[in-house]
């Protein structure tokens, strides 16, 4: 018996590889959450801001460059500095007169640089002290913001040169540029004698400006204040020529 098998279709060549297969639901979520994490890592690398650039010494001198003072900028040696003898009563005052009036090196500053005008009877002193890094900077300006904060308008006695006392007070300063801090107060004896400190923090520094100005009359703080804003700007533009 003869059995006639049914005609069969025509053949199929397959080229390549099998279709892939589809992944499960849950294994195409945790893909999708790995890309997503690996995505996220790359834009914060790429967003993320560098590392602080901080003042070396030869940059401090850089700033000074530009001011025309009765005498040329001069890095401060510490090892030749002489305090001046002297105190401040109350004693808890003291800190905010010891940079400027006793001549005392702040804790923990490497270096700086100093200059100085006279202007008829007044003397205006202009000078940065460098420190190891950010903490050590702000560390000292803190350290003179919370003394001013508990000093301010009080009677103070000065016990040095110049020997003076009288009331102590604030004064109003424009809005810091973006990065610096600054405080400003004015010592007023009763016969119109003034000291008048500013103290500016930056990055790694602490600068201070000293005014002593013995004519009497109401203190304006205008020129003090447009100096500490050009060395701000000068501060600005040596730190964007690191960039």
């Amino acid at each position: 018996m003869t059995t006639v098998s049914p005609p069969s279709g025509p053949e199929t060549l397959t080229l390549g590889l099998a279709a892939p297969r589809r992944l499960p639901r849950g294994a195409r979520i945790g893909l999708v959450a790995v890309l997503l994490a690996l995505l996220a890592g790359g834009l914060v690398w790429r967003f993320r801001p560098g590392p602080v650039t901080l003042f070396s010494l030869s940059d401090v001198q850089g700033v000074y460059a530009g001011y025309e003072a009765t005498n040329n900028a001069s890095v401060i040696d510490l090892d030749r500095l002489d305090p001046e003898p002297g105190y401040v009563v109350p004693t808890a005052c003291e800190p905010l007169f010891e940079a400027t009036v006793l001549n005392r090196v702040p804790h923990g500053a490497l270096d700086g640089v100093s200059t100085f005008w006279e202007q008829d009877r007044s003397a205006v002193s202009l000078f940065t002290y460098r420190f190891a890094d950010l903490a050590g900077a702000d560390r000292e300006f803190r350290r003179l913001t919370n003394v001013f904060d508990n000093c301010r308008d009080s009677h103070v006695e000065l016990h040095a040169r110049p020997a003076i006392m009288g009331r102590l007070t604030a004064v109003p300063t424009d809005a810091a540029a973006d990065g610096f801090a600054q405080i400003s107060y004015v010592l007023t004896t009763d016969d119109g004698t003034e000291i008048v400190i500013s103290v500016l923090g930056y990055r790694n520094t602490v600068s201070w400006q000293y005014r002593y100005d013995p004519l009497p009359g109401r203190y304006t703080a205008l020129t003090a204040e447009r100096l500490m804003e050009s060395l701000a700007a000068q501060m600005a533009d040596v730190i964007e020529l690191h960039r």
